[in-house]
């Protein structure tokens, strides 16, 4: 059953749509604003996306933006008019399709069965560096060994891993993990903890969490070479190296 998140600050109109598509067959998530939007997606990523334009705290337009830079699953807008600016706004920055609130049942579902067709499902992460995320059992295999993880510890790993190679900051990781800022650095450390020692029991793997003080975590891929050698890709082995080294000085002094 495919899951579609539906990310809606009106109660009425949230309902409506998501009664909808619930009598079409498919698992909906419902979320009042974006915050709690994040967390859902981390959690068990959907197979498609349904935003309003206006929502409390993150306007629409950083949301789809979000969403289409760590996630290739389909994304409706819901705007105030398919033909405005706002629509061809979304429409350059990610958004799949435009549908005027209220969007009628009958339009709904043909623009979502139509995406559904283009896309497909994908709720499985096979990531290049050796780690397999299935999002819809919530269990983490690192070679061939399963990792029995919290659900805490997994958004974190799902996470950090979906934006591989970039520094999260520490109120964006919060909210993709708790639906909510406010979380303070030294619970996510510990966590970070908790997961770095569940992921390096008895197992080698090809990369590495690290964090850097006061700002954020970071997912970082590394190749092991002949002679137990460590750096990352696209960068000469010297520099990666050097890298490696610093990273891992980072996490013992944290």
């Amino acid at each position: 059953m495919a899951t579609i998140l539906l990310i809606e600050g009106d109660q009425q109109l949230r309902a409506t749509i998501a009664q909808s598509l619930a009598d079409a067959g498919f698992h909906v998530v419902t979320a009042s604003h974006a915050a709690l939007g994040v967390r859902a997606m981390y959690e068990t990523p959907p197979d498609m996306v349904l935003l309003d334009e206006e929502l409390p705290s993150v306007n629409g337009e950083e949301l789809c933006s979000y969403i289409r830079r760590i996630f290739d699953i389909p994304i409706i807008v819901l705007v105030s008019s398919e033909q405005g600016a706002a629509s061809a706004h979304f429409l350059d920055i990610g958004a799949d399709v435009c549908l005027a609130k209220p969007p009628s049942q009958r339009l709904l579902l043909a623009r979502v069965s139509s995406l559904f067709w283009r896309y497909g499902r994908k709720l499985r992460h096979n990531f290049s560096h050796g780690i397999d995320l299935d999002c819809e059992a919530h269990e983490v295999n690192l070679g061939d060994r399963t990792i029995d993880l919290t659900p805490t510890e997994f958004r974190l790993l799902n996470c950090l891993a979906l934006n591989s190679d970039r520094l999260v900051p520490y109120a964006e990781l919060a909210i993709g993990v708790w639906g909510r800022q406010g979380i303070s650095p030294g619970s996510l450390k510990f966590y970070l903890c908790s997961l770095k020692k569940k992921l390096a029991n008895g197992c080698d793997s090809d990369f590495d969490l690290l964090n850097q003080r006061g700002v954020g975590f970071r997912f970082v891929p590394h190749r092991i070479l002949k002679g137990g050698d460590f750096y990352q890709e696209g960068e000469n082995k010297n520099q990666k190296r050097s890298h490696y080294a610093r990273g891992r000085r980072t996490i013992r002094q944290s």
